[in-house]
């Protein structure tokens, strides 16, 4: 029996909402139980059987100025499902009449709509949903509602979710008194903040002598957490580890998402292809790296803040303590894990900047945008993208036509980047620089 079904096996959903869990079972006794579904075919899915779900978290940082580094042992995990390869035992934990909420974290490219999708198939992570609550509802009637939590990093998310699954459940021709119990149920939109390198990848002998343990489910992760949750409180009843003083509910999340999707979320896009192809790996040395660093001023100060319609100083330290964040010594934030569906953040964590900014000065965005396209058309380099994207890249073009293609992409970008922006004409030099090896040399040019 479970009351969360939890959509995400990762690194960051057991560090974050997991923990929480954790922290109110220990504290208090009355945690809920979970069951991870993971929401493509990934054979890691497996290792969590093996370890009978359960695993370590780590959060290392500095809290009130003091050092911190303190285990949990997460044993609210119940179960991991594989929807692809054991539907009926992932449709139990679908049906299961304890069952209160489903929290997810599919990345940005995860809630999508696929109008090809068919009832049958398992498709996207919202065609799930609707499947998962049109079950319930033949199952259990009114009685088999549940209120959806997503945490990916998109605008309005949860709206988002509730208007996919209402399409899909139209496009499928499902009856209008499912469609009535679907608007009914309570879907939140939210934002997440804390940074998770995940498994200690090269410092794993130390974290498990410290545990006493080999455990390689592990995940390391800041002190620092935030999750903030438009809509009134009520939820706290159902799911009291939202209690937690670091959860807060607020009548609109749109300002506190901008200001940590545009930051936060944007200097990690836009610093990872050009710290890689500087061969720097880890973030707290980007930020300790003189080039890199003047870099990430120049573009948060010059080309993202401006673009943000909130106080400028709070702004400004804001972005000075996610710099200090970066830099935590006692974790190694790996570039390669940020770098993973890099084209899908960069819409979410970039564009809305790069098209809020003045033309004439946005070319801190513009050679970020050049370093990915040069990082992805590496041949030593391996995308871990979407399918559509490692196509693209997979094609034989000449590297101006190829570019031009990339930045033309209305599937990528939801617009043609060169005929509305000219980002082809304004970025194509830093291409042929980045391509000649001389990343850092332009890079100081900026």
């Amino acid at each position: 029996m479970a009351t969360v079904l939890q959509f995400g096996e990762g690194n960051f959903i057991r560090s974050f909402i997991d923990y929480l869990i954790q922290l109110r079972q220990d504290k208090y006794g009355d945690g809920e139980s979970v069951v991870l579904v993971t929401p493509i075919d990934n054979p890691y899915w497996e290792n969590f059987r093996k370890a009978d779900c359960k695993y370590h978290t780590c959060v290392c940082g500095k809290v009130d100025g003091k050092a911190v580094k303190e285990y949990t042992y997460i044993t609210v995990v119940k179960d991991c499902v594989n929807p692809y390869r054991e539907y009926d035992r992932y449709e139990a934990a679908c049906l299961d009449p304890e069952l209160k909420v489903i929290i997810s974290n599919t990345t940005e490219a995860g809630i999508a709509f696929n109008a090809a999708d068919k009832f049958e198939d398992i498709g996207t992570f919202p065609a799930k949903i609707t499947k998962i609550l049109y079950a319930r509802y033949k199952k259990y009637g009114e009685a088999g509602r549940v209120e959806l939590l997503p945490l990916e990093l998109i605008e309005k998310n949860g709206e988002t979710l509730k208007k996919y699954v209402l399409q899909y459940a139209e496009l499928w021709g499902l009856e209008a008194g499912f469609i009535d119990f679907v608007k009914e149920i309570k879907v939140y939109n939210s934002l997440v903040d804390k940074i998770v390198p995940g498994f200690p990848r090269g410092h794993e002998k130390e974290h498990f002598e410290a545990m006493g343990c080999e455990d390689n489910l592990m995940t390391v992760g800041e002190a620092f957490l935030s999750l903030v949750i438009e809509g009134d409180d009520s939820l706290k009843e159902k799911l009291p580890f939202l209690k937690d003083p670091r959860v807060k509910f607020t009548d609109d999340v749109k300002p506190y998402r901008e200001r940590k999707v545009k930051i936060l979320n944007g200097l990690h896009t836009a610093l990872a292809p050009i710290s890689m192809l500087c061969g720097v790996a880890i973030v707290r040395d980007a930020v300790n790296d003189k080039d890199l660093s003047a870099y990430a001023e120049a573009l948060a100060n010059d080309e993202i803040i401006p673009t943000i319609k909130m106080d400028k100083e709070l702004l400004m330290q804001f972005k000075r303590d996610v710099l200090e964040r970066f830099s935590n010594p006692y974790i190694d934030h790996l570039f390669s894990s940020i770098i993973l569906n890099s084209v899908s953040k960069w819409k979410t964590r970039l564009l809305p900047s790069f098209l809020a900014c003045d033309k004439a000065g946005r070319k801190h965005m513009l050679y970020a945008f050049a370093a990915l396209f040069c990082l992805y058309d590496s041949k030593d380099f391996t995308i871990n993208d979407g399918d559509d994207v490692k196509a693209f890249f997979a094609q034989d073009l000449p590297t101006e036509a190829k570019f031009e293609a990339y930045v033309r992409n209305v599937n990528f970008w939801g617009m043609d980047l060169e005929e509305t922006e000219g980002v082809y004409t304004a970025a194509i030099d830093y291409v042929r620089a980045i391509k000649a090896g001389k990343v850092r040399e332009t890079l100081k040019t900026l």
